[in-house]
């Protein structure tokens, strides 16, 4: 290993596997642009953002982190 190396697996990672995918429509009411992480609760995510919080809530974005 080198440090600072990444070693990656060969297979794909399925992202919340076996978990409820939602589809929610978002629309950022602010005047600057939004970033939310994938390790955030998307339900709390800035207030800015204008999107059924209840129907989000126990979900993540479904993308990889990083």
């Amino acid at each position: 290993m080198i440090p600072g190396e990444i070693l990656t697996g060969d297979d794909p990672v399925e992202i919340n596997a076996g978990r409820p995918v939602r589809t929610v429509l978002v629309r950022n009411m602010g005047d600057r642009p939004v970033q939310v992480g994938s390790h955030y609760h998307f339900a709390a995510a800035n207030p800015a953002l204008d999107f059924d919080r209840a129907s989000a809530w126990g979900h993540r974005l479904a993308v990889p982190a990083g």
